[in-house]
């Protein structure tokens, strides 16, 4: 059966030139519908539900309102029909080289399986419309769900020899995006029109905007590989980056970042140097001694007294590590050197040692908390080494140990509260500087090689695993934002494959866990068990791996958009965001939306034909908050069903990449909880519920509707230094703080429940390496 393309002069989207600007940068494009204070988003293919106050600006590009359109001669055998009213889960096979693929789906009223075949009849460079050939459906997708050769394949279809056809393939192929091919296309018109001087000169002219528009995707790829924490890949983009038809301006832009970014590196390459050199003056080697000669230098005298390696008392392997640093990850490193780079400009310039400790100490202290004493940076280094040993450690008696020495470490006089509370923060200083404990565990993990790796000693009957990958050039002095990626109860591999491709681009580590017990079908079942497995994951990869704390994100589709929207509100201390796909609110969350969900930013995405996406998730639960300008985002997509939408990935990591860090410490919350497990908020640790505040999973209604949660409350001042905790629904629970909310050199008050009690608090070193330990946040 033939299948051919006609000229469409429908302008699809004919209203997609609107430019909306969000304060927080995030930028969309697409038709404005206000219904104030609501706006909607609509660009073809979804609708996007903002608060208006969240806009910045609104403007009108009309560039972006005539795009090429092709039609595609489908002959069909049914003609007409109705779409189904709710679709609760759909399967689609490849698309073949005539733009058809076979097609499933599951109505939700009908609980039958409806097949098909479906035809792409309708093809833009932003989407395609598609039929069902023999049963009716009527719908749109994003042309990048097409595959590329596919959509080439059907483009290729036109009259060969129309060569005003072959100039709209050729634009299709600019407004795509698809630079390559475009090029490739003018040239083939060249060769094949040679005899037309009007289309050689417009071609001409479209090949000189061509590279003007490559120019300016590579500056944009240059700077996302930065931003990625890339540089390589970067420079070598750099290094590449084409004069011929770019615009003076940029060029002149990009030739002086290619400079900039020569004499950082040569600056970089200049201070490992520098550093060489004065470590070599410190501690130069031995002058070899001439046959009969004596010699005992002061050095070989302080070699021979010291009961250490020749190498450790004259930092050797200090130095080295550095030097490494420097090497491979010296964006990580460069700023820790600051303080010792500044003496360059003192008028009575330190001496060599002071130098070499302002450098060495700054390395694991960072540069605001340098020494310039060469004792007082051994100290430092041994601290950290101290650290890492006990946060390694699983045998109690060595923690112990390590504990002792650490306590015993540093200035005498330590049992000074002000004196212990610079110990905490020196420790804590030390902790978030080097690498992560358990790095060399994860050495073998790279971004083309995911691992599964398995939680060890977590006391659990089913083994706990996760499956992470890494981005391109990581290294584990570099902190990186981190995806966990719940599966769809296919499996760990199924949630990294849906991630992957973003993630790599921006720089995202991505852990996916197995949080199903053995046996488990595919449905999520809202169990301790499950949120264990994913916890005990985290904290895991925490340890392993270069994680950012305050820039975790969770995300889920379908089953483990259901889990996503579960746990990120049951554990919203631990994420930036949550990310929805094909996912409702069942059961738990709710009860937990309305308080849990304020400081909790969300981002839901869902197909219309979901059951009750509109008249019940989005205008009874999700529309309310949206409306309290809290940062829920919304996404809508138009004849679709209960799907896992891959084209969505990369709008969700635009999403992630324009939210603020995690607040571990917020100055006051309210929580509600109804489950033992969902026992940590901001350092509120629930330790006994009272009878019928918690619920078994098996006995929650669908709505929550027979929750009776229990509440914490905190609020705090600093300039009183109050606590204040109320609750309802608790026995007994554990308030940790931090000194960015109560200052712990004076006295303070803790009110709970209106019971007050007030006192210095007294610094540990141990609760906070412990939890370290066991946490890894």
């Amino acid at each position: 059966m033939a299948v051919g393309l006609t000229a469409c002069a429908v302008l699809v989207v004919a209203a997609r030139g609107d430019t909306i600007v969000l304060k927080n940068g995030i930028v969309y494009r697409g038709a404005v519908d206000r219904d104030k204070p609501l706006l909607w988003v609509y660009d073809g293919l979804k609708r996007i539900a903002l608060r208006d106050s969240k806009v910045a600006k609104i403007e009108s590009d009309a560039s972006l309102r005539n795009l090429e359109v092709f039609r595609i001669e489908q002959p069909l055998t049914v003609h007409g029909g109705a779409m189904p009213k709710e679709v609760v889960s759909v399967t689609a096979g490849p698309w073949n080289d005539r733009g058809r693929r076979s097609f499933e789906y599951v109505g939700a009223r009908l609980n039958k399986t409806i097949r098909m075949e479906q035809a792409i009849n309708e093809m833009g460079p932003f989407l395609v419309k598609i039929r069902g050939v023999d049963g009716y459906w009527s719908s749109q997708l994003a042309t990048s769900r097409v595959p590329r050769p596919i959509v080439l394949g059907l483009l290729a279809k036109v009259d060969r020899q129309d060569k005003e056809e072959r100039t709209r393939v050729a634009r299709f192929l600019i407004q795509a995006g698809w630079y390559a091919e475009a090029r490739a296309e003018l040239d083939r018109l060249l060769k094949n029109f040679h005899d037309d001087p009007d289309l050689r000169e417009r071609v001409s002219l479209a090949i000189a905007s061509l590279g003007q528009l490559e120019a300016v995707q590579i500056k944009a790829d240059v700077d996302r590989l930065q931003s990625s924490r890339q540089p390589r890949e970067a420079a070598a983009l750099l290094k590449g980056f084409p004069s011929k038809d770019v615009a003076p301006d940029l060029d002149a832009q990009v030739r002086e970042r290619q400079r900039f970014e020569d004499a950082r590196r040569a600056a970089d390459r200049a201070l490992a140097d520098e550093l060489s050199a004065l470590h070599a003056r410190l501690f130069p080697e031995p002058v070899p001694k001439k046959d009969g000669e004596k010699r005992d230098t002061k050095l070989e005298k302080e070699s021979k007294a010291a009961p250490s390696p020749r190498a450790s008392v004259l930092w050797e392997a200090e130095r080295n590590e550095v030097l490494k640093a420097l090497r491979d990850a010296p964006d990580a490193v460069r700023d820790r050197l600051v303080a010792w780079q500044k003496t360059k400009a003192d008028v009575e310039k330190p001496t060599d040692a002071r130098q070499f400790a302002l450098a060495m100490s700054g390395y694991v202290l960072g540069t605001d908390a340098a020494v310039d004493d060469l004792d007082a940076a051994r100290v430092l280094w041994t601290m950290r080494d101290q650290i890492r040993d006990y946060l390694r450690s699983s045998d109690a008696a060595e923690r112990a140990d390590l504990l002792a020495k650490l306590e015993a470490a540093g200035p005498p006089g330590e049992a000074k509260p002000s004196l212990a509370i610079k110990k905490l923060d020196t420790a804590t200083r030390l902790a978030a500087r080097m690498p992560p404990p358990l790095h060399e565990e994860g050495a073998r993990t790279t971004a083309t090689a995911p691992r599964v790796l398995r939680v060890p000693d977590t006391g659990e009957d089913a083994k706990t695993e996760y499956v992470v990958r890494l981005p391109p050039e990581y290294h584990p002095l570099r902190s990186y934002p981190t995806v966990v990626a719940l599966h769809d109860g296919n499996g760990p591999a199924s949630a990294v494959a849906w991630w992957t491709a973003e993630a790599a681009k921006r720089g995202y580590i991505i852990i996916a866990p197995e949080y199903r017990l053995t046996g488990q079908g595919k449905e999520y079942q809202y169990t301790e068990s499950e949120h264990a497995a994913v916890e005990l994951a985290l904290r895991d990869a925490k340890r392993r791996f270069a994680v950012d704390s305050d820039r975790v994100f969770l995300g889920g589709q379908l089953t483990g958009g259901n889990m996503a929207f579960d746990f990120g509100l049951a554990h919203p201390d631990l994420f930036a965001g949550v990310v929805v796909i094909g996912g409702m609110p069942f059961k738990y969350p709710m009860r937990y939306l309305q308080h849990n969900g304020k400081d909790l930013p969300l981002y839901v995405v869902l197909g219309d034909l979901a059951p009750a996406a509109n008249e019940v998730i989005f205008s009874e639960i999700l529309k309310p908050l949206i409306l309290k300008a809290w940062d829920l985002t919304y996404v809508e997509y138009f004849r679709r069903g209960l799907e896992d939408f891959p084209e969505e990935a990369p709008h969700a990591f635009d999403w992630m990449d324009h939210r603020e860090p995690r607040d571990p410490y917020p100055k006051s919350f309210t929580v509600d909880t109804a489950r033992p497990s969902d026992n940590r908020f901001f350092g509120v640790v629930i330790r006994d519920f009272q009878t019928g505040r918690t619920t078994a999973p098996e006995a929650v209604d669908g709505f929550g509707k027979n929750l009776k949660p229990a509440t914490v409350k905190l609020e705090t001042s600093r300039l009183s230094n109050l606590l204040k905790v109320t609750t309802t629904g608790v026995r007994r629970l554990e308030v940790w703080v931090s000194p960015t909310l109560i200052d712990f050199t004076k006295k303070m008050e803790v009110r709970i429940n209106g019971r007050s009690q007030k006192g210095a608090p007294k610094p540990e070193l141990a609760p906070l390496l412990e939890d370290l330990r066991l946490r890894g946040d």
